[in-house]
């Protein structure tokens, strides 16, 4: 048989590059890690079916790691992961070295993508489908048993139907970022008491509006509050409320606290696992309404737990890049004004606040300073200083905003 001419060939890539009918690539857009000690498991989601997928698994050789890839036929990256992920040539990089697990590397290569998982020791490797659209990778040590302690298949694929039911594919178009903001405690709930009797939750609400009323006149954004008057609302209600209204973002704000009146500053929280034994203190001082609200006492509570862990891990980046943005402006507005003598820049740090487990968009807790600390309490109940505070606040979330629609 005779090869076409290359004209006609051409003509035909082209019509099929056009034809109605052709289905177009899936794009991978999120990879949600959870880690044992000798089993990991990587959940790879697309935006619509997979194609056909290839494992194979090398061993480390001299200073290179072991490596896991997997090759999913037709998919593209999405481009907003470049925004989320560190880029590399060809695709994006997930640091990630923790539990023998190096990094994660996604790849475009040709019409496919490919998932690399490095580990310092070889791993089994395998994969399975869940709902169509989403790649679950086990990597376990050889011999190693199944972790209890990561989620199972079928809770992860009850979770997918869940997000895909709501995903934001199927949002309407919207003009104007929704952003929830949170004043933490209220009603019952004083928060931290200063030295001259200042409660975190009056300071905060009084932030909380300022910011509000700063996004709504620079961004034009739709600003809903968790709360708008000294009112008690449950750690799980305000995550509940900016899922029900599918906001683009989620910010809590808290005034810290300490036993040691010496101690003063500004932090930004972002969700994972605490960075320290002091941002694992601040949480825990943080979530103890929740054990007043009845506190995770039951398998169905624990699990709920992880399913939000599960959520908020797929916006773990977005939600330092937003941290990186917000306490950036801060740290920059306040030093302008007060005098870098003045002010002790505490940095972005990481916790397991509850506040932010569940809300499936990204999400920080800011703490504006210590109200435990007689300096930093006189600031806080002045309007000069929350006006100073809540500008920051607005220029970062408008930095983050500009960031993640221009893209990579």
């Amino acid at each position: 048989m005779s090869q076409l001419p290359r004209p006609l060939l051409i003509l035909i890539a082209c019509l099929l590059a056009v034809w109605p009918g052709r289905v177009e690539a899936a794009a991978l857009e999120q990879v949600l890690l959870f880690l044992g000690e000798e089993h990991a498991r990587v959940l790879v989601l697309l935006d619509g079916d997979l194609g056909e997928v290839q494992a194979r698994s090398m061993a480390p050789v001299g200073s290179a790691a072991a490596r896991s890839t997997f090759t999913i036929a037709g998919a593209t990256l999405d481009p907003k992961l470049g925004v989320a992920y560190r880029e590399v040539p060809g695709g994006v990089e997930i640091p990630v070295d923790n539990a023998g697990v190096q990094r994660l590397v996604l790849s475009q290569i040709g019409a496919d993508v490919q998932v690399s998982v490095e580990t310092r020791r070889a791993r089994d490797a395998s994969s399975s489908v869940l709902e169509g659209r989403g790649l679950l990778l086990d990597l376990r040590v050889p011999g190693a048993p199944e972790d209890d302690s990561l989620p199972e298949a079928d809770a992860l694929a009850s979770w997918m139907k869940g997000v895909l039911s709501t995903s934001t594919g199927a949002r309407s178009p919207r003009d104007r970022p929704r952003i929830v903001v949170d004043a933490g405690h209220g009603g019952h709930d004083p928060g931290a008491v200063g030295y001259s009797g200042t409660h975190e939750s009056d300071i905060v609400m009084s932030l909380a509006r300022k910011v509000g009323t700063g996004l709504e006149r620079q961004l034009d954004a739709e600003v809903i509050y968790t709360r708008a008057d000294d009112t008690f609302i449950p750690l799980r209600g305000r995550a509940a409320l900016a899922n029900a209204q599918d906001a683009d973002l989620f910010l809590s704000i808290h005034a810290n606290a300490s036993t040691s009146s010496t101690v003063h500053g500004i932090t930004t929280f972002y969700l994972d696992v605490a960075s320290d034994a002091a941002a694992a203190a601040v949480a825990a001082r943080e979530n103890a309404a929740l054990l007043r609200e009845g506190g995770t006492t039951t398998h169905a509570d624990a699990t709920e737990a992880v399913m939000g862990e599960l959520v908020i891990s797929g916006n773990s980046a977005l939600s330092r890049r937003l941290a990186l943005e917000v306490h950036t402006s801060v740290i920059d507005r306040v030093t302008g004004v007060y005098g870098a003598e003045r002010v002790r820049d505490l940095g972005v740090q990481t916790a397991m606040f509850y506040v932010l487990v569940s809300p499936r968009m990204p999400s920080i807790l800011f703490e504006a300073s210590f109200v435990t600390n007689p300096e930093d309490e006189l600031r806080l109940r002045t309007p000069a200083f929350q006006n100073v505070l809540s500008a920051a606040i607005v220029d970062g979330v408008a930095r983050y905003l500009a960031v993640a629609e221009d893209g990579p």
